[in-house]
């Protein structure tokens, strides 16, 4: 028996598709707070401070600020524990990594014997994980719609023999273990429901990252005003896979019993983008940043393939693996430029306190099809539809630090990150939020320092058709990163 479907399913899945959209604009658009451990202590916030390589990713005038060549490594422990709620149901997972934070190192050159205005040129030269994919997430309950219910729709009208070059990772592979079936009559696929509610499991795991490889190039005139310029490299490795099973609670009149449907996506590609700012010293207790950085051009790669079991009172039928497709697509995406004041204030030469604002508009960020596309596909719905979902919002980040004793440092940090959808569309509107803190060793040369940062996410996550409120997940997830970093002058 074929559920009763009153709507036309749209398929929306998301953090995993079939085909490029929104939600890979705003995944790829986003970034972590990585770095070195003092950085991360003061959530990310050195517009107007500077002298720390990490400042590199907000405002590359900061580098100016070195007076002396510099080296700085970091390495991080996280974990990330995710809370889902789905129709009254409550489930958890966690994952625990460990990553690198930042590689870098200044080389800075004295100038003020030129007498030219200059002081010191810095060039610098490194890597930054900007993002980590790290995440297990899964939901389980009840629910009367069914992910067969998405298959059989999006197979209307193809008939069996055409089923497997137009849908091959979804209605073929449902057709092929007996979870649907096909009426000649009617051209529509019939799925081997009852009209009792199934129960739905699903656990998403996505690993990789987004590093950068920064090449910098700063100037200090006179003391008092900085300027620096740094070129991106990014690298971008997304790996997903979900597992999504279902068992009928009524299969009273039907074969089946419950399925279990596989998804893997591996996106890998490279991105360049310029990043430039400006750092003014009115005076010694204030200072005043600004710095932008160019949209992203980045070239991905995706490969994408499905499998697919079925339990019957029969037996259980699977796929042939020689059957299982996999599919790949070339495509470009834009994400949009960020622009972004700061201010600090120095307190009786033994602290300081920053205050970085960040704007960003997410419906800017652009699809297009690979230059060597002989049939470009246009993507004019799918940008379209980040215009529709998404708005600008300002990030703010907030950095404090004191030299508590002649060579110990305490350091705290906040971070406010608006959600990036418009209100009106009904998404989640808590804000994401950052919360660190931090010490710093001094030495005669060099400098370690130790971080905890704690980031809480709130998202919505549909893995079918959105207009139905009951095909909701609430994730709430909370990431705790533990940062050490060393850094030597020489």
């Amino acid at each position: 028996m074929r559920k009763s479907l009153l709507y036309i399913v749209i398929l929306f899945l998301h953090s995993s598709s079939w085909s490029q959209n929104e939600e890979d604009i705003l995944r790829m658009s986003t970034t972590d707070i990585f770095g070195s451990a003092r950085f991360e202590a003061m959530a990310g916030s050195f517009g107007a401070l500077g002298a720390d390589f990490s400042a590199i990713q907000i405002n590359p005038a900061g580098l100016g600020r070195f007076s002396s060549s510099h080296f700085s490594f970091s390495m991080g422990a996280v974990n990330a524990r995710t809370s889902s709620l789905y129709n009254g149901t409550e489930s958890f997972a966690s994952n625990n990594n460990v990553k690198p934070g930042v590689i870098g190192a200044v080389f800075t050159t004295d100038k003020s014997a030129e007498n030219r205005g200059t002081t010191f040129q810095q060039f610098s030269i490194g890597w930054t994980r900007l993002k980590s994919f790290d995440m297990e997430r899964h939901y389980e309950g009840q629910n009367f719609n069914s992910l067969l219910d998405v298959f059989a729709n999006m197979g209307y009208g193809i008939t069996p023999d055409l089923i497997y070059d137009q849908r091959p990772q979804t209605t073929a592979l449902a057709y092929d273990v007996y979870a649907l079936d096909f009426n000649d009559n009617t051209f529509e696929y019939v799925s081997r429901l009852t009209m009792g509610d199934m129960y739905h499991n699903r656990s998403i795991t996505t690993n990789g990252g987004i590093g950068e490889f920064h090449i910098g190039f700063s100037e200090n005139k006179m003391n008092n005003f900085y300027w620096g310029v740094a070129l991106g490299i990014r690298r971008i490795n997304y790996n997903e896979f979900y597992h999504h099973n279902e068992v009928l609670l009524e299969p009273d009149g039907v074969t089946l019993r419950e399925f279990d449907y596989m998804h893997t996506l591996r996106t890998r590609g490279t991105g360049f983008n310029l990043k430039g700012g400006i750092l003014y010293l009115p005076s010694e207790e204030f200072r005043l940043g600004f710095a932008f950085e160019s949209p992203t051009i980045m070239n991905l790669t995706d490969n994408w393939f499905a499998d697919m079991s079925a339990r019957h009172d029969f037996g259980t039928l699977s796929i042939d693996p020689q059957f299982i497709l996999e599919q790949q697509f070339q495509y470009r995406l834009r994400t949009p430029m960020r622009i972004r004041p700061s201010m600090a204030f120095i307190i009786n030469k033994r602290g300081a306190l920053n205050i970085d604002f960040e704007y960003v508009d997410h419906g800017r960020g652009r699809l297009s099809a690979n230059l060597a596309d002989p049939f470009p596909y246009s993507f004019n719905l799918e940008n379209a539809e980040a215009r529709i979902q998404f708005r600008p919002l300002i990030n703010t980040r907030i950095g404090f630090e004191y030299l508590m004793t002649e060579n110990i440092f305490v350091r705290a940090g906040y971070a406010l990150l608006p959600q990036p959808f418009k209100r009106d569309l009904g998404n989640v509107m808590t804000p994401n939020q950052t919360f660190a803190t931090g010490l710093g060793l001094k030495f005669n040369k060099s400098r370690l320092d130790i971080s905890y940062r704690v980031l809480n996410l709130r998202s919505d996550y549909y893995a079918f058709d959105p207009s139905q409120i009951e095909n909701k997940t609430e994730f709430n997830t909370w990431i705790n990163s533990f940062m050490l970093s060393y850094s030597v002058r020489f």
